[in-house]
């Protein structure tokens, strides 16, 4: 079961990386290079989904990763970003969490970095040409993969060096 109740020490764990992810969202839309693709992004926020993965566990990622997709789209102004990023992180965390459970724990942050990324990706297209109407938006989802390989990788190296400064007992994960 993804949802559970939370303590008041987990709540304030969910808004600390919630915040984080927000600042690093905004850092990533002001810094043009970060932007890779049109609508691509390096995905730092990620990175803070994936620590929640790790730490707290798929619930908890699920949490953190969808109110942080609400709440930069409502304070970006861009309310569509909502659907596309919301179904993203969906889709993302539950292909973390499916690689977790059926692989038995053999997938590293890392692996699960660039699984989320391409999973993320897949998703977004999959929302447009249902919105748009138009299967050949999937033509994009091709260099997006390329793309999300390489910024998962990037994001989930980040992401298992916090890990490692938090929490040294996770060193030993596959």
């Amino acid at each position: 079961m993804f949802i559970k109740r939370f303590k008041a020490k987990e709540i304030a764990a969910v808004g600390l990386l919630v915040s984080l992810g927000l600042v690093l969202h905004y850092a990533e839309s002001i810094l043009p290079f970060f932007q890779v693709l049109p609508g691509g992004r390096l995905g730092l926020a990620n990175i803070v989904t994936l620590l929640a993965f790790s730490l707290s566990g798929t619930g908890t990622a699920l949490l953190v990763g969808l109110l942080r997709c609400f709440l930069s789209g409502v304070f970006g102004g861009a309310v569509s970003s909502i659907i596309y990023s919301g179904f993203g992180t969906l889709f993302s965390v539950l292909a973390m969490w499916l690689a977790k459970r059926l692989l038995s724990q053999k997938v590293s942050t890392i692996g699960r970095s660039m699984l989320g990324a391409f999973f993320f990706n897949a998703a977004q297209v999959s929302v447009c040409a249902i919105l748009l109407e138009n299967t050949y938006v999937f033509s994009y989802l091709p260099p997006l993969t390329i793309v999300s390989a390489f910024c998962g990788l990037l994001t989930g190296i980040c992401a298992k060096r916090v890990e490692k400064s938090f929490c040294p007992q996770m060193d030993g994960e596959a």
